[in-house]
C-alpha cells in the first residue's frame, strides 16, 4: 500500500514542481513578452498534456479510482468529481497553447486574461493533487483489500510504464534545466523549482474583519471582510455604488471605520490616522486622479515622497517614474493640470509610488480613458504586479481586473458575495452574467 501511494505522490510531485514554474512564469511576464518565456510555456504545456495524461491519469483512473469506487459505494461522487477534473483540465491546454502564439505581439489586457487562464489552470491541477492526497488516499487505505493493492500496484510496476516514467522524468529534468537558462538570479531559479525558502511567505498583509463605516446614519459598508496576502493582486469590482471607494477611503483612513477592524501586517490600524497609514505604507491613488493642477509634474511626485528625507533615494525613484512613464519625463517642468486625463493617472500612480508603498491603493484607474491608455495603465499595473508589489484594485472594468488578478471579490450594496481567484471569478457564470455583460 505505501509504495503504491509513495510511487503515485512522486508524479505529483512532478506535476506540482511544473505548476510551480508556471505561476512563477506567469507572474514575470510583461508586454512585450520575451520569446523565451513563450518557448518555456510551451513546453511545460505540451509535457503536461502528453506525460501527466498518459502516465499519471492512466494509473489513477485505470486502477486506483476503479478499486474505490468498487469498494466504497460512498466514494462514487467523489471518484466522478475527480475523473471530470481529469478531463477538463487537458481540454484547457489547447485554448492555452493557442493564446500562447499571439502572446509575442499582445498587449497588456490580452496578456492579462492569459495570466488569469494559466494561473486558473494551475491552481485547480494543484487543488485536483491535493484532495487526492488529503481525501482520496485515506479512503483507499481504509477500503480496498490486499488482492486490490496488489493490482495495483503490478500495474504502477508494470515495465512499459516504469520506462514512460523515466523517460518522462529525463525529459523534466531537460525541461527545468531550460527553464531555468531563462531565470537570470538565483532567487527565480529557486522559486521556479518550487522552493519553499524562496518563495514569498503566503500571510495576510491586509486583513479586514467584518468592517463597518457610515455616511451619517446611512450604512456605506455592511460587515466587509477580505484579505490581502503578501505580493498579491486583488481585484475589487461590483456595480456603482456598491461600496468599493467606500471600502479603499476606509482602508486609506480617509473615511472613518464604524465597526470591525483593520489589521496591517499584524497591526490593528483601525484608528490610526491617515497620514501615520501612509508612513507605514499604505499608498492611494485617489478616484479622479486629484493631482496637484497648479503644481509641475515633478514637484507632484516630490510631494509623493515627503515621508522621505534622503534626497539621493528620492532623485532615484524619480528617474525609475520617469522610466516607468516617459511622458511624465517629457512634462516634468508643466504644471500637472496641464496633462491629458491619462497623463494625470500616469502621475496620481507614480505619485503614490514614490511614497514606496508596501499596499497600493488603485481607485478607478482607467475611469473616463480612451482605450488606448487604458492599455497603457494596465501595463503598468501588470508590470507592478511582476515587480511583487501588494496592490488592491477598485476598477469598473470587471473583465480587464479579473484578467490580472491573483484574488478577487465581488462587492453588492457595502457586503462582499463573491470571492475566489481572478480566474475562478473571470469564469464564474453569475459574474460573467452581471458584471462583464457575457
Amino acid at each position: 500500500m505505501t509504495e503504491v501511494l509513495q510511487a503515485i505522490r512522486e508524479l505529483h510531485a512532478d506535476v506540482r514542481q511544473l505548476t510551480h514554474a508556471v505561476t512563477d512564469l506567469s507572474r514575470r511576464l510583461a508586454v512585450p513578452v520575451a520569446q523565451p518565456q513563450i518557448e518555456a510555456l510551451g513546453s511545460i504545456l505540451n509535457y503536461l498534456e502528453r506525460h501527466a495524461g498518459s502516465v499519471h491519469r492512466i494509473k489513477e483512473q485505470d486502477h486506483l479510482y476503479r478499486a474505490v469506487r468498487l469498494r466504497s459505494r460512498r466514494a462514487s461522487d467523489l471518484i466522478d468529481e475527480f475523473e471530470r477534473g481529469h478531463s477538463t483540465d487537458p481540454a484547457l491546454l489547447p485554448e492555452l497553447r493557442q493564446r500562447l502564439v499571439g502572446l509575442a505581439t499582445a498587449d497588456a489586457a490580452a496578456l492579462g486574461v492569459f495570466c488569469a487562464m494559466l494561473d486558473a489552470f494551475a491552481i485547480r491541477l494543484q487543488r485536483h493533487l491535493e484532495q487526492e492526497e488529503d481525501v482520496l488516499f485515506p479512503i483507499a487505505r481504509n477500503t480496498l483489500e490486499e488482492a486490490d493493492w496488489q493490482e495495483i500496484g503490478a500495474a504502477v510496476r508494470n515495465e512499459q510504464d516504469a520506462a514512460r516514467d523515466a523517460a518522462a522524468r529525463a525529459e523534466l529534468r531537460a525541461l527545468m534545466s531550460s527553464i531555468l537558462d531563462w531565470a537570470s538570479t538565483p532567487t527565480q531559479r529557486d522559486s521556479l523549482l518550487g522552493s519553499e525558502e524562496s518563495v514569498p511567505a503566503d500571510t495576510d498583509l491586509l486583513d479586514i474583519r467584518q468592517l463597518f463605516s457610515h455616511y451619517g446614519r446611512i450604512a456605506a459598508l455592511h460587515g466587509v471582510s477580505l484579505r490581502v496576502r503578501k505580493g498579491r493582486l486583488v481585484a475589487l469590482v461590483g456595480a456603482n455604488g456598491a461600496g468599493k471607494t467606500t471600502l479603499l477611503r476606509t482602508i486609506s483612513g480617509v473615511q472613518k471605520a464604524t465597526g470591525g477592524s483593520i489589521w496591517f501586517d499584524g497591526r490593528d490600524i483601525t484608528n490610526l490616522r491617515a497620514d501615520r497609514r501612509v508612513r507605514i505604507g499604505i499608498c492611494q491613488v485617489p478616484e479622479g486622479r486629484q493631482v496637484f493642477a497648479p503644481l509641475s509634474v515633478a514637484d507632484n511626485l516630490r510631494l509623493g515622497a515627503f515621508t522621505g528625507s534622503d534626497e539621493k533615494y528620492i532623485a532615484k525613484d524619480m528617474r525609475r517614474m520617469y522610466e516607468m512613464f516617459p511622458i511624465l519625463k517629457q512634462k516634468s517642468s508643466e504644471p500637472a493640470g496641464t496633462l491629458s486625463g491619462g497623463q494625470q493617472q500616469m502621475l496620481a500612480i507614480a505619485r503614490a509610488l514614490m511614497g514606496r508603498p508596501r499596499l497600493l491603493l488603485l481607485d478607478e484607474p482607467s475611469m473616463g480613458l480612451a482605450p488606448r491608455l487604458v492599455r497603457e495603465i494596465f501595463r503598468a499595473i501588470v508590470e507592478l504586479r511582476g515587480q511583487s508589489i501588494t496592490i488592491l484594485l477598485v476598477e469598473q472594468n470587471a473583465n480587464s481586473a479579473l484578467a490580472i488578478a491573483d484574488d478577487a471579490y465581488v462587492m453588492e450594496t457595502g457586503r462582499i458575495v463573491i470571492s475566489g481567484s481572478g480566474g475562478e471569478l473571470l469564469a464564474d457564470e453569475r459574474v460573467r452574467e452581471a458584471y462583464l455583460g457575457l
